[in-house]
């Protein structure tokens, strides 16, 4: 897993994905796909980039994946809060601008 930053500061998560905040705020956890790596550690969360703290949460790395590989990410749907890994991939597509070649996976954790 990743560790926090040298300097102990772990940026705030952001999800702008509706399905991705229901199943944080109503199961108290969360896997999410993010195109790039990040720190991980206890931080926030937010709906936007610039938006309000929403609560406090830690973040822990899965690992390295190719989200156009349904095995990748079937064995994490029940905790994406998506009905199926198309549905999820959409929203991937949806906020990355395409489905990326490869990517990583974070649970997220309320705290």
């Amino acid at each position: 897993m990743t560790e926090a930053t040298s300097s102990g500061i772990v940026g705030p998560i952001i999800f702008a994905n509706q399905i991705a905040r229901n199943q944080l705020i109503e199961h108290g956890e969360v896997v999410t796909f993010r195109k790039s790596q990040r720190t991980t550690g206890d931080t926030w969360w937010r709906e936007s980039r610039l938006g309000p703290k929403q609560g406090d949460v830690l973040v822990e790395e899965i690992g390295r994946v190719d989200p156009r590989e349904v095995a990748d990410l079937d064995q994490y749907l029940g905790l994406s809060g998506f009905e199926s890994v198309s549905a999820w991939q959409t929203a991937m597509k949806d906020l990355n601008g395409s489905l990326p070649a490869q990517g990583y996976l974070y649970k997220v954790t309320q705290s």
